[in-house]
């Protein structure tokens, strides 16, 4: 059995606006499944996207090379 969820059921578990969820679908930057007129996304597809989109911190110097 797939794992869908909705926007909206998406939106209480995550705490985002579902507006920004809906956003992201109509962009393409959420995988998703349309199933007639309704919209699911898959299990991980949000944990695939933060990872995506994760930018990782610029390496800074030691302090003590600063000084």
């Amino acid at each position: 059995m797939l794992d869908l969820e909705s926007p909206r059921q998406l939106a209480a578990r995550t705490g985002w606006p579902e507006r920004r969820i809906r956003n992201l679908i109509s962009r393409r930057e959420l995988r998703h499944v349309r199933i007639g007129t309704n919209i699911y996304v898959p299990a991980g597809a949000v944990e695939e996207f933060i990872h995506r989109n994760t930018v990782e911190p610029a390496s800074r110097p030691p302090q003590e090379l600063i000084q």
